[in-house]
């Protein structure tokens, strides 16, 4: 069985299409009128960018200054705040999220980053913004960590607060009311793609940052292999829900100007399964099992070199507050 199946993705991308259409406008084929908003570039301000192409109604395009690739126009923020608290494949995501397959693939990674969050740790105040089902900060209360999550789609808001008994918000960061300070650590863990104004979220964690303390973010890579190689057939691309494409030098950028330091940038999953689907004109992600084709000392070499040059499918940055 396919990891797709096994934790219910498959559903849940279907879903997810489907969802999509429905913002589409039927006579231009792009992105409804009234649902559209054409926005500078959300780094560095800038109104010269260069079309990279078009997936299902949705136009992605590169900053002609900082290189920042982001979809333009975007959907409103109101809307992208209501899809978070109603749309059919928030359910599903659940689903993804509880299954066993899944969470030990979460425990795993979380337990990395709370290791490098450890040195930053100072009276244990962590915010987790997006927590989603509370895992990782359920993880972090196990390691003397006090914490606090904010999360919008209720049945994960539900199990957090219910399963774990975590203190956790259904309002954003910059309506929460915490103090400046407030926190020695802030998780946005897959979060800082979906949002329409990333330099504003920026802002608020280093609001409630008390000075030295670290931010850590997990974000789709675009310039890993996978990207490079798919280009529009990367699963990342959506248009809807991930509205802006990070760099680690566009990400790294980003935190500078909104007073952090990075100490830690790194990258992780190859995606060489959907690689190798698309260079044998299969159909990415289609679970053809090509990559068992490659002969393993190649996989083998492949791996780390991919972390090294950071050209993996995820990004992750540390990035600590500067005094």
């Amino acid at each position: 069985m396919s990891i797709d199946q096994e934790t219910g993705r498959d559903r849940y991308f279907e879903a997810r299409d489907a969802e999509l259409a429905a913002l589409i406008d039927p006579e231009t084929g792009r992105l409804a009128d009234d649902l559209a908003q054409t926005i500078d570039c959300p780094l560095c301000g800038g109104s010269s960018h260069r079309p990279l192409f078009e997936k299902q109604g949705f136009t992605f395009v590169r900053c002609a200054d900082c290189r920042l690739v982001f979809v333009n126009p975007q959907v409103k923020e109101s809307v992208v705040l209501d899809e978070y608290r109603t749309a059919e494949t928030n359910d599903l995501w659940f689903d993804v999220l509880t299954s066993e397959r899944q969470l030990a693939l979460d425990r795993e990674k979380f337990a990395e980053v709370l290791d490098l969050l450890e040195p930053y740790k100072g009276a244990g105040r962590l915010l987790d913004v997006g927590c989603s089902i509370g895992l990782f900060l359920d993880l972090a209360r196990e390691r003397g960590w006090r914490g606090t999550g904010i999360e919008f789609a209720p049945r994960a808001l539900a199990h957090a607060r219910e399963r774990y008994g975590l203190d956790v918000l259904d309002v954003p960061l910059d309506e929460a009311g915490f103090e400046d300070g407030s926190f020695d650590a802030v998780g946005l863990l897959s979060v800082l793609e979906h949002t329409n104004e990333p330099g504003r979220m920026l802002g608020d964690v280093a609001r409630v940052l008390r000075p030295g303390g670290a931010v850590y973010v997990v974000v789709p890579n675009v310039d890993s292999l996978a990207c490079r190689v798919l280009h529009e057939r990367a699963r990342t691309f959506d248009g809807r829900n991930h509205l802006v494409y990070f760099s680690p030098s566009t990400l790294s950028d980003l935190l500078d100007r909104c007073g952090f330091d990075v100490p830690h940038v790194a990258t992780t999953v190859s995606s060489a399964a959907a690689i190798a689907e698309h260079l044998a004109y299969e159909e990415p992600y289609s679970e053809a099992g090509l990559v068992d084709d490659v002969p393993a000392e190649i996989m083998a070499a492949l791996e780390p070199r991919l972390a090294e040059l950071h050209l993996g499918y995820k990004l992750h940055a540390l990035a600590v507050k500067r005094a």
